[in-house]
């Protein structure tokens, strides 16, 4: 068992430090280039061979590290640099990016999400190296920096570097411990369409006395919201749901052996929830609609009495596989339209197909059977077809034409994207040592 105080980790630990330290906001586009030049050392001092392409607005990452002995493996290991922003600050008990080492705990922007987990694979390999004196296989990193915001540019990257991502599998940025403790497996997750609705009702912002006769943007962006869906979160747009591709057996089987979560405990929950198959279903397999945000009118402290001239909502659909974002937005906006809501603006602001599969692969079985043995039992593993996130999973697919697989060292209460975002420390040494064996058994 790696202990906190081994060298290895200790040094790795210095290096997620300086990782947390880069503020690599992509909604900001701050310190990508440092980032991805920090990255370039990082897997240069490991030994790998590293390219930073800078063809695009956003640098991408690429290494690889062969074997002294040759190896007909490959493994690919995704991950991305970029994080969320950290606002709102005074939320935080700590600089968020100052990694905060704790008697349990490292608490920082994007330790969860997902710089500990590129750190972790990094580290394992470095033990592996140390103890067996090569590597197991062929090792690719791909790091991009604009997962946060849809991955805008990876897809033109991908087209013009794909001859590089050749592979046998992917193991995909992050993961997490869930709710019970079981250490989860993931093979897919779900795409995203956001979208923007924008009512305008007049050339100023009214006195409100004149809402007796005049309409405004706010009611008028309320009733189109309230057009595209029913009270139990079925979506209305025509032809939503033609392209859903159902689950398979095997597929229905994963989720339908994994425990279901206590939502209404997990985060006391206010209203019920929606009317659905099962949770476990709709998580995996259902597409959703959210509105993200609101905007509309007098938004500080006290009272303005005016009738908005402009209102403005964004929105997201969470897709499943073979719903194409483009095609849904151009049903979105031709419902709108029969339903009378023409005057209301709709602003396509991204989209990414989504990707799931059963996890049914030699190389797969291997990492689950190694993950059983280190978590405990079978028990202690959840395996499920698909996150309810978003990620470029579809992309990364289509071009190495390999299994996916998700796993890393969170857990349920990390908060993600979210002020003191943490992992524990516990976690990250396991899926070192995890991580490690499953190097040593291929």
């Amino acid at each position: 068992m790696t202990k906190l105080t081994d060298p290895i980790i200790q040094s790795s630990l210095q290096d997620l430090s300086d990782y947390i330290a880069l503020p690599s906001v992509s909604a900001k586009k701050q310190y990508q280039v440092e980032t991805a030049q920090f990255l370039k050392k990082l897997l240069s001092d490991f030994g790998a061979q590293v390219q930073v392409f800078d063809d695009y607005q956003v640098p991408l990452v690429f290494a690889e590290i062969k074997p002294q002995t040759p190896s007909s493996t490959t493994i690919l290991i995704y991950n991305h640099y970029d994080v969320q922003p950290e606002e709102p600050v005074e939320l935080w008990n700590s600089d968020p990016f100052k990694l905060k080492v704790t008697s349990d705990k490292l608490i920082g922007r994007g330790v969860s999400d997902c710089k500990a987990d590129l750190i972790s694979r990094i580290t394992a390999l470095k033990i592996y190296r140390q103890q067996h004196g090569d590597l197991p296989c062929n090792i690719k990193f791909l790091i991009e920096g604009e997962e946060e915001v849809a991955s805008e540019h990876l897809p033109d990257y991908l087209q013009k570097y794909h001859q590089l991502l050749a592979a046998d599998l992917v193991i995909w940025e992050s993961g997490s411990k869930n709710e019970h403790e079981q250490f989860s497996i993931q093979g897919g997750n779900k795409g995203v369409l956001c979208f923007e609705l924008v009512a305008n009702s007049a050339a100023i912002d009214l006195h409100s006395s004149f809402a007796a006769v005049v309409d405004s943007a706010t009611w008028r962006l309320v009733a189109a919201l309230a057009s595209l869906r029913d009270s139990d979160g079925t979506i209305k747009v025509p032809g939503f749901y033609d392209d859903v591709v159902e689950p398979t057996k095997r597929e229905q089987d994963l989720v339908n052996q994994a425990i279901t979560p206590d939502l209404q405990q997990k985060w006391d929950l206010q209203l019920p929830l929606l009317k659905n198959k099962s949770v476990n279903y709709n998580l995996t397999f259902s597409p959703t609609i959210n509105i993200e945000g609101l905007s509309s009118g007098w938004e500080s402290n006290g009272v303005k009495t005016v009738t908005p001239k402009t209102a403005k909502a964004k929105l997201e659909f969470r897709l499943v596989p073979n719903q194409d974002p483009q095609d849904l937005f151009n049903k979105l906006t031709n419902y709108l339209q029969e339903q009378g809501f023409d005057d209301i603006k709709v602003n396509y602001l991204l989209g990414e197909a989504g990707y799931r599969w059963d996890l049914n692969h030699p190389l797969v079985d291997l990492l689950v059977d190694t993950a059983q043995k280190c978590y405990g039992s079978d028990q202690q593993v959840e395996l499920l077809p698909s996150s309810p996130g978003t990620g470029p999973m579809y992309l990364i697919n289509k071009y190495t034409q390999a299994p996916i697989v998700s796993c890393g060292v969170s857990y349920s209460k990390s908060g993600d994207h979210a002020p003191n975002e943490n992992i524990r420390i516990q976690d990250y040494l396991a899926f070192i040592d995890f991580f490690d064996q499953f190097l040593d058994r291929l």
